[in-house]
């Protein structure tokens, strides 16, 4: 065992081990549609504790790997700023002295931020699982949760499985890990348009692929692409 995973099973003490982890995610995932909520919760923690873990003994920087944790807890429990407007000053966008953000499942249903605590929590969950598929990424123990996930991640957990959605290149994750701003978590269908904060519909790309997707779908963004092509085409002829 190296010195990184001594330590933090020193500070873990009394909980399973790194491998016991495993285990674990794995028993819960296989249940896949009938894994129950106590069981979502238990998930989400095994898998940021293995998160962590591994990048650790990886050799990355704690503080900066907290931030990123920090980065998909608002992304996937939490909301956005979720109210247009600051309560403590009239007129202006909310900000953090707000309190801006809330677990989703506490919203209204019609909320376009809502998310129940199961759904919210499984978004969450395979965030961790997508950092895990980028390039940079620790590789985990053979034979353990790499394939477990397909019904949630649609591929299996290896460094370098993971494209961004948009622009389908790699994304590092030692990137991401150095500077957690090039990465936003991003909707498919976006919710301004009806589309749900859910696993299916949610995926981590980065910041630039979400300035170029804005308020459009897949399908738009690649029609409006081509058509701005074929007239710089035809204008350069």
């Amino acid at each position: 065992m190296k010195i990184r995973r001594f330590l933090l099973s020193l500070y873990k003490k009394g909980s399973m081990s790194f491998e016991e982890e495993l285990g674990r995610i794995k028993t819960i995932a296989d249940k896949q549609d009938k894994i129950s909520l106590p069981e979502v919760r238990e998930l989400i923690s095994l898998v940021t504790s293995v998160f962590t873990t591994a990048c650790l003994d990886f050799g990355y920087d704690a503080r900066q790997i907290l931030r990123v944790k920090t980065k998909l807890r608002d992304a996937g429990r939490r909301s956005p700023p979720w109210k247009p407007t600051s309560s403590r000053v009239p007129g202006r966008p909310q900000d953090g002295s707000d309190g801006n953000r809330i677990l989703r499942w506490k919203l209204k249903r019609s909320h376009k931020f809502y998310a129940n605590e199961m759904i919210a929590t499984l978004t969450e969950t395979k965030y961790y699982l997508q950092l895990l598929s980028m390039d940079d990424a620790p590789e985990l123990p053979d034979n353990t949760i790499q394939e477990c996930f397909g019904w949630l991640i649609e591929h299996d957990i290896r460094p370098g499985y993971y494209l961004d959605p948009i622009q389908l290149i790699p994304i590092s994750l030692k990137s991401i890990i150095d500077d957690a701003r090039i990465i936003q978590s991003g909707h498919l269908y976006p919710l301004d348009r009806g589309g749900k904060h859910e696993p299916k519909n949610a995926f981590l790309m980065l910041s630039r692929s979400n300035q170029l997707q804005g308020n459009l779908t897949i399908d738009e963004l690649i029609e409006l692409m081509d058509e701005i092509v074929k007239r710089h085409k035809k204008h350069h002829k």
